[in-house]
């Protein structure tokens, strides 16, 4: 299990919008995870995602204020390469001793701005011909992320959540791995998996 993503701001400066990330929060289910985010790595899939406020499953039907999605995952044990097996044996070993987080990948079908001034009032800015000359203002086309003394932001729209990545440097500070269940989650692999062999031998 794993915090995917908060709504609101990450380092990247990409604005995940209450209404847009609450529409999204069912997509990331049967979704790859790779390592470092390397499409080429798959090591994984995601098999479920909840929404937490607080710490806590939230499962009213409208959207909270603040929310995170949490995703739970499988990541492949079971290699013929022994060098691949060797590696994610030691991999997990490091989850456990929290070296890894995770981080978000989406698609997303369009964008608008969010500036928000120094005493961190917000305001949405559409994103039109007119307006579209802030886009080199953001980080995630090379600018600096101020526009007029404000940070500026992108708000991406008509969000799906298409994978995530096992990373040492994530863009949303708070996307833990929550060891508890991963080290549940071994145990309970070995058990199965000893029993398997015994099954067949």
């Amino acid at each position: 299990d794993s915090v995917l993503v908060n709504s609101g701001w990450n380092l990247n400066d990409d604005y995940f919008d209450r209404d847009e990330t609450w529409a999204a929060r069912s997509t990331p289910v049967d979704k790859q995870i790779n390592l470092m985010h390397n499409e080429k790595d798959i090591i994984g899939h995601m098999t479920s995602s909840s929404v937490l406020v607080d710490g806590d499953l939230y499962q009213e039907d409208d959207a909270p204020e603040d929310f995170q999605i949490k995703v739970g995952g499988v990541l492949y044990r079971v290699w013929n390469d022994e060098k691949l097996k060797e590696r994610m044996d030691t991999l997990i070993d490091e989850i456990e001793d929290d070296k890894w987080c995770v981080s978000m990948e989406c698609v997303f079908a369009n964008f608008d701005y969010v500036v928000q001034d120094k005493d961190g009032a917000e305001s949405i800015i559409k994103r039109n011909k007119t307006t579209a000359y802030l886009s080199k203002h953001l980080k995630a086309y090379g600018g600096k992320g101020e526009f007029e003394g404000k940070r500026i932001g992108r708000v991406l729209r008509r969000i799906t959540f298409s994978g995530k990545g096992i990373v040492d440097e994530p863009a949303n500070p708070e996307s833990i791995i929550f060891n508890d269940k991963v080290k549940a989650n071994v145990q309970e692999f070995n058990m199965t998996l000893e029993e398997t062999m015994k099954a067949q031998a």
